[in-house]
Formats: C-alpha cells, structure tokens, sequence
C-alpha cells in the first residue's frame, strides 16, 4: 500500500509541475503581450490627440485671422480677438487661452478669475512648470506639453495634453488642449482584458490539473482495492493450503489412528468397552472436525474454481450447502465460459454468502442458483422460498453480518450492480457484471 501512495504521489508531482510551468508561461506571455498592446496603442491614440488639436488650433487662427493678419495691435482689435477665442469652445473640457510671452493669463474661458495673472512661476500637482514650458514651444514653432491638471468637468486630476503656437504681430501665446483620461481608460481596458484572460486560462489549467490528479487519485484507489482484495486473495490461498496440506493431513492420520485403535478393541472384555466407546467418540469427533476443516479449507480458497472453472465451482458449492432440509438447484445459461479470473472470484463469493445466508438464515426448503450471460453482461441469480427479510433492517444487518454488505461493495467495485428484493416466501439477490474492458481492468485476471 505504502508503494502505491509513492507512486500515485511520483505521477502527480510531475503533474503539477508541468502545469505550474506552463501557468507561470501562459501569464508571463500574457503580460508581455499587453505590454505590446500598450505601446503600439498608446503612441497610435497620442498622435491621433495631437492632429486633432493641431486641427483644432488651426480653427482658432483662422477664427482671428483677419484681425491679427490686419497688423492691427490696438485695443479695440486685441479685445475682439480675446472675445473671439473666449467664445470658441468644443466639448464639455475644450477651451483655448491665451498667455502673453511674460506669463500673463490674457484669455481662459473657464477660469476667467485668473485672467491678468502672471503665472510663468505655476507648476502642476507633480511640480512640472507648465506656463513657462508652453511658452518656450510656442518660441520653438509650436509644440505639445504633457502635464497633470485638474480636469473642469470632473474636479479631479487628469493628464492633459496642450498644444501652443506663437502669435508673432500681438506676442500671444494660442494654445488648447486635450484630457488623455480616455486614453488611458482604452489602456485600462486592455490591462482588465489581460488580467480577465489570464484568470479564465489559469482557471481552466487548474480545472484539468485537478481532473487530472481526480483521475490519477481514482486510479490509484481502485489499485489499492484491487491490490486489497488480491492481498485477501492470497492469504486466504495461503491459509487454505495451510489448513489442506497441514491440519487436515494430520486430523486424517489420527482418525485412522483412532480407527486402528478401534479395531484393536473388538472383542475385549466387558471392563474394557468404556475404552471401545470413547475411541468410537473419539472417531466421530475427528470425522466431524476433520469435514469442517475441509469446508473451511474450500471457503477461503476454492482451488475448483482455479482448476476447473467458475462452473465446476458453482456445482460443487451447490452440492456442499444441500443437506436434508433444503434442495439446492444449480442452472446455467448463454455465454458463460471463459471469464476473467476476478469475475469468476466475485461471482463465487457472491454465490458463498447468500448460500451460507440462506442455510443458517432463510429457513427454506427449496433454492436455485442460476448462472445467465450474453454479450453484454453476466448475471447471477440466488432464490429462495425461505422466511425473507427486511434487507434495509440493522437487525437483518447484524444477523448477516458484513457479508452482503462486503459482496455489494466488491459489485460495484467490479464495475456491476447488485440488487436484493426480499418477503416472506420469496427471497432473490442478483448480481450483473457488464462484459467490458473498464470491468475487466477494475478486476484484474488475479484470483
């Protein structure tokens, strides 16, 4: 047994090991693979923001083109062009401002409390200075500043994405700019895709390493079963032999010594008969003793059924159990040669208990046997015309003992079923065993 466990332990442990291995692949490959998706979407989404603020920023130079192009820089011309812009708003967080090359706040739809501010020293919530960066692109030709602001429709901090060009004729700073959240959602998105995938994989190798060792567990526990009832098997093999070789030989030779010393004994006188009738006794006793040895020899191990077959040992099991109160009958029919050793063994157990059961038991007067098979199953058949019994009672359990409780066990464990239906003058226990190569792996060809 303690060999087993090592090798149902040997099959798992390469088991688990493969498939840890190919977990820690899967989510190691999975990782690198959103990784990819990551900076191939992330640089797509970036330029596909930054054309469409360049578009943007686009709309508002022609929208004060006329003026700014007039060369006019009088008041009146700078105020209607601040108006302009003021008004040019896309969505519910687009606006456009305006900073003077000092870092004066001249235009900000939505903050309009810092207009005439001077905000070159301002720096974002990761202290990045935003307004003097902004400027220095709009020198360089226009360019895009990243930073961290809060975001006016949500009140929370949000990574902005500004563009800023230079009006040259006023000395104006234009920029607009655009909130990257949605972006990152998309990338939020991709990152929960991944984790999502890599949870149903790992949740699917665990699910079949855990058919797996359910299977190698099984198998490894019919093995064991198996293994038990050979180990029973072959002890039961070894006493028989022990009880026939040994003990029976010896309760033979002192019967004959016994009736040797009988003979001896025939005529003596009258003082001498109480010496005659206990070595008569004494011969009587050895018969008895020395037959149920023998029957107990046979029950452990019926070498007939090794020898000769299930048959043969079914008809010589039928003509032990008779005796002057009950008549057993024995019948056969269909495909029933040449069965597995282990089929064989299950079926003389069975036939064993019930018919010990029915003797010391039923009280009947009339019992067949009957042996039935065909290419689908083997089926035997114990019946009796005896009291019945409750087959569900704990005193009919206690009275019978663990023997059809053992036997049903064996069935089912032999791949078949058992079935008892039992009343006064009618009692039947059935047993049927599929002819099939599960059954006959479960079994074995062991005895």
């Amino acid at each position: 047994m303690k060999l087993r466990r090592k090798l149902i332990l040997l099959a798992l442990a390469p088991l688990v090991l493969v498939l840890c291995t190919i977990a820690v692949m899967v989510n190691h490959q999975s990782v690198e693979l959103a990784k990819e998706q990551r900076d191939v979407i992330e640089p797509a989404y970036l330029a596909s923001k930054q054309d469409e603020l360049r578009s943007y920023l686009t709309l508002a130079q022609h929208a004060i083109a006329p003026l700014h192009e007039s060369g006019r820089t009088d008041e009146a011309a700078l105020s209607e062009a601040k108006g302009i812009l003021h008004r040019l708003d896309y969505g519910n967080d687009g606006y456009f401002f305006v900073y003077d090359l000092h870092g004066t706040l001249l235009v900000h739809s939505r903050k309009p409390e810092l207009i005439g501010v001077n905000r070159w020293n301002y720096r974002d919530i990761n202290g990045y200075p935003t307004v003097e960066m902004l400027i220095r692109k709009a020198r360089e030709g226009g360019g895009f500043v990243q930073y961290a602001t809060e975001k006016p429709s949500t009140g929370k901090p949000a990574t902005k994405l500004t563009y800023s060009v230079l009006l040259p004729n006023w000395g104006w700073v234009l920029g607009t700019g655009i909130y990257l959240d949605d972006v990152h959602g998309v990338l939020a998105k991709v990152d929960e895709q991944v984790a999502a995938n890599n949870y149903d994989t790992l949740l699917w190798i665990g699910l079949a390493a855990s058919l797996g060792m359910t299977a190698i567990i099984l198998c490894g526990l019919m093995l064991n079963i198996r293994g038990r009832y050979e180990a029973q098997e072959k002890e039961r093999a070894w006493l028989s032999r022990e009880l026939h070789d040994g003990i029976c030989q010896r309760l033979a030779a002192a019967r004959m010594q016994a009736s040797t010393g009988l003979i001896h004994l025939t005529g003596v006188p009258a003082p001498y008969m109480q010496a005659q009738a206990a070595f008569r006794n004494l011969e009587k006793d050895l018969k008895n003793v020395l037959w149920e040895t023998r029957e107990i020899s046979q029950g452990l191990h019926p070498m007939i059924l090794k020898d000769f077959g299930l048959l043969a040992a079914l008809r010589q099991l039928v003509h032990d159990m008779e005796n002057d109160t009950i008549v057993i009958r024995f019948r056969s029919r269909g495909s029933v040669e040449r069965l597995p050793d282990g089929t064989s063994l299950v079926f003389y157990r069975l036939a064993q208990e019930c018919l010990r059961n029915l003797r010391q038991h039923s009280q009947a007067s009339r019992a067949t046997l009957c042996l039935a098979g065909n290419r689908h199953a083997v089926r035997l058949t114990v019946w009796d015309n005896g009291i019945g019994f409750d087959a569900g009672s704990p005193k009919c359990g206690r009275m019978r003992g663990l023997g059809l409780g053992s036997m049903n066990a064996r069935v089912e464990e032999a791949g078949g079923r058992l079935t008892i239906t039992s009343k006064p003058g009618s009692t039947k226990v059935t047993a049927t065993l599929p002819h099939s190569f599960l059954q006959r792996l479960i079994t074995g060809n062991h005895a």
